[in-house]
């Protein structure tokens, strides 16, 4: 019998120590609600998170965007050099003789802006050969091209002359349209009618190393 006793007592303490447990289960699982209300409450009651707005890495306030994957290492790259903005100072720098340099006033010149005003029609090409030397354009310069402009007398484009590029100074005349050179060792090109011409665009800017 006192074996009996003994075995209705530990199932005893066995069914006490599982309603316990149960107990504590469902006092958690009635305050998990308590969480979710308090996360659905209106941001001002929230609590307080994360750093101050304008104190992160770029020293103002964020945005999310979507952008393509593709590029997303380059705009991370223009976000960190604060884009393409650079000092353009009022003052011009002599060629001669040096002047004093103080505290001179400057503005800001977005460069991509200033270089690139019609991204969509802009693309760049390489020079090679001299036909153009004289007008500052060398081998190995880099040539900013705009498609969308009309090309007038005396501008500087690319074009196609029978299927092979070339880059030249434009000029119409009465008779035929010439393609000049900006060197005299180089011969005038004429386009007559049995000449296919396709002008590919006006050159806007050269980058040239110094």
């Amino acid at each position: 019998m006192k074996t009996n006793d003994k075995t209705k007592n530990e199932s005893g303490v066995k069914k006490k120590a599982s309603v316990k447990k149960t107990a504590k289960i469902k006092v958690a699982a009635l305050r998990r609600p308590e969480k979710k209300a308090e996360l659905d409450a209106p941001a001002a009651e929230r609590r307080k998170a994360g750093r101050p707005k304008g104190s992160g890495k770029y020293n103002e306030a964020t945005k999310t965007i979507r952008i393509p994957v593709s590029m997303a290492n380059r705009i991370q790259t223009l976000a960190e050099r604060q884009g393409l903005v650079c000092r353009l100072y009022d003052d011009q720098i002599q060629a001669g003789f040096p002047s004093p340099a103080g505290d001179a006033p400057f503005e800001e010149l977005d460069v991509a802006e200033y270089l690139i005003p019609n991204p969509p029609a802009t693309f760049f090409i390489r020079v090679t050969g001299e036909s153009m030397r004289d007008a500052g354009v060398y081998p190995g310069d880099i040539l900013i091209v705009d498609r969308s402009l009309t090309p007038t007398n005396g501008d500087v484009v690319v074009a196609a002359v029978d299927g092979d590029f070339t880059v030249k100074r434009l000029f119409k005349t009465r008779d035929c349209v010439e393609l000049r050179p900006e060197n005299k060792r180089f011969p005038v090109i004429k386009i007559n009618g049995e000449t296919e011409l396709v002008v590919w665009g006006v050159v806007k800017r050269v980058i040239h190393n110094v």
